[in-house]
């Protein structure tokens, strides 16, 4: 009749939910392989981390433990990242060494894949279930009258069949891709800029900032390589300087099992050890800095703060004599000739000479004044050597004239350390 409207057949229907679906599902594959907001090198690190089981714990990842082997895995994994692996090479190198069964995350290969893909299947099974009920239900009122297009209908079932095989196909599909794309983006790839361009500035600028200003420049270069030592070394020593002292110690640690070569964070350990007065343990830092090819601007920082002098002198302080003694002998043993050095060894003999004299052991104290006369003779305007004999001269009465020469000597300085004149003073020795 041309009054009347021609009704939609059931095959258009369900054509009408085959094409949502279709389109559904293929806006999740979309947005699951769409290119997202670039990581750090830091985020990659944290979260391949957090993908692999610690292989000697219970129940941890490798981000979770502390233990040897962990700490070691992901120092491999920060290096790897910052020379520009990709995630799935790390994953094929751990699970080449440890196995598969350290890996969080199924891959989206062989079997292990559909771990992946039935999920996807099944969900589109549901939906497409709902489908054909909701489709079912709308036409049953129309075929019930004239029995011509009962749901059992061969017509009927093959549409049934063709939404079904459709769904199917693009339900896999969905599912392979996600497999595929899960974990196998190469994040730090999609930041701009070379990096060492980048990190090098960032130190650049870090180094004239003030302690708080340089934590965030420090913090940036760890996002970008996160196993820059410079950039932990000198990010624990700012936080330091700021009163953060766990987080520094933290900092500090993580330098030195990156490379416990680097010379910088010896001298930043055994400050922030000493101060937490943990002596011992800033001896050992030091001690393996004499070892280490460190440059002169260490040295000089050394020789600015006298913190091998303070650290010796607190042990001494506590009893360990001998420890304090090893300490300055391996200072000298490492630094002699003329210049610098030739002040550098003075004021290392002058504390040990004090440090024996100290004792009041009649042996001791002629042995401490022998390194006192060796310290005045390498540098003979080293303030500590000659207020030191100075002190120690005026109770053995051979030494008298020796005795004022120093305090001449020392009244001649032009910047004599505040501390010795005020002991001088006390002593009666130096009247300012």
């Amino acid at each position: 009749m041309s009054g009347s409207s021609p009704r939609q057949g059931p095959g258009r229907g369900r054509a009408v939910w085959l094409l949502v679906l279709a389109v559904v599902v293929g806006s999740l594959v979309a947005s699951e392989v769409a290119d997202r907001a670039p990581r750090t090198n830091a985020d990659r690190v944290h979260a391949l981390a957090g993908d692999f089981a610690c292989p000697v714990c219970q129940g941890q990842s490798l981000g979770e433990s502390d233990v040897p082997i962990a700490r070691t895995i992901r120092s491999t994994i920060r290096t790897m990242v910052d020379e520009g692996r990709t995630d799935s090479e790390v994953r094929t190198m751990l699970v080449d060494r440890f196995g598969e069964k350290i890996d969080y995350t199924p891959t989206g290969r062989g079997l292990t894949g559909l771990v992946w893909v039935l999920p996807v299947l099944v969900g589109a099974a549901a939906v497409t279930g709902l489908a054909l009920a909701v489709t079912r239900w709308r036409s049953v009122p129309a075929d019930s009258g004239t029995g011509c297009r009962g749901a059992g209908t061969p017509r009927a079932t093959s549409n049934r069949t063709l939404v079904l095989v459709g769904v199917a196909v693009v339900a896999v599909v969905a599912g392979v891709l996600v497999a595929h794309t899960a974990g196998d983006r190469t994040a730090g790839d999609a930041l701009t800029g070379d990096i060492r361009s980048s990190t090098r500035t960032l130190l650049a600028e870090a180094g004239v900032a003030a302690p708080a200003a340089a934590e965030t420049l420090y913090t940036r270069v760890l996002e970008i390589q996160p196993s820059n030592v410079e950039a932990l070394a000198y990010r624990g020593w700012s936080r330091w300087r700021t009163g953060d002292r766990a987080a520094a110690l933290v900092d500090l640690n993580e330098a030195i099992f990156l490379d416990d070569a680097y010379a910088d964070v010896r001298v930043f350990r055994a400050s922030a050890r000493h101060a937490d007065g943990d002596h011992t343990g800033a001896a050992v830092d030091l001690t393996v800095l004499d070892g280490l090819d460190a440059p002169p601007i260490v040295g000089d920082l050394l020789d600015a703060s006298r913190l091998r002098q303070r650290i010796a002198g607190a042990l001494a302080s506590g009893g360990e004599l001998l420890a304090a003694l090893e300490l300055l002998d391996s200072g000298l043993d490492s630094g002699s000739g003329a210049g610098p050095a030739a002040g550098r060894v003075a004021s290392l003999l002058a504390e040990r000479g004090w440090l024996l004299a100290s004792t009041r052991v009649p042996e001791l104290v002629e042995r401490g004044l022998a390194n006192l006369d060796e310290a005045v003779a390498v540098r003979p305007t080293d303030p500590h050597a000659l207020a030191y004999r100075a002190v120690v001269g005026s109770g053995v009465a051979s030494r008298a004239d020796d005795v004022v020469a120093d305090l001449e000597a020392f009244a001649t300085l032009e910047s004599p350390p505040p501390d010795l004149v005020a002991a001088l003073v006390s002593m009666g020795l130096f009247d300012g």
